[in-house]
């Protein structure tokens, strides 16, 4: 009976155990930031219309590229007026990126799915982000023009959003 009682005893500290493990790792996954989800939010920003979010993840070449917040929610705003509607933001892959001797830089390739001219699409892109002091991960360069896939868009069968 002895050997019983400290079976389940052992069993119960072992799945108090796990459990603090995953609740610990879920409160890690919140709150640290990371390049993915630096990505999702941008995403995610730009389909609530949420322009100044998305501009706020923005820095270094790509900040100077879209220009002021006026003109980068203004093109934005084109987009969904023209009828492009973001549906779905997915990362495919973060790799590490060092370009001039700067290092730290992460390279994420995003599969984005989106309704374009009445049909769903998918398309590709590749981003440099940086972990900047006191401002945390931002998009610093489209680099898309380097991912083979970012042309090529493929729309799938499905026609309804």
């Amino acid at each position: 009976m002895k050997n019983l009682l400290s079976f389940f005893k052992i069993i119960q500290y072992l799945v108090i155990t796990v459990l603090l493990i995953g609740i610990l790792a879920f409160v890690v996954y919140l709150f640290v930031p990371s390049p993915s989800k630096t990505i999702r939010t941008f995403f995610i920003a730009l389909r609530l219309q949420n322009y100044q979010k998305a501009y706020e993840l923005i820095d270094g070449q790509y900040l100077k590229n879209r220009g002021s917040l006026e003109t980068f929610s203004k093109d934005y705003s084109q987009a969904i007026e023209s009828g492009t509607r973001t549906k779905n933001i997915r990362v495919l892959s973060v790799s590490d990126w060092s370009k001039q001797g700067k290092k730290g830089q992460k390279a994420v390739e995003v599969q984005v799915t989106v309704l374009f001219n009445g049909k769903i699409t998918e398309t590709y892109g590749t981003y440099v982000l940086e972990n900047l002091p006191s401002k945390g991960w931002r998009i610093v360069e489209n680099i898309s023009h380097l991912n083979k896939k970012a042309n090529t868009m493929k729309p799938e069968t499905q026609s309804n959003p």
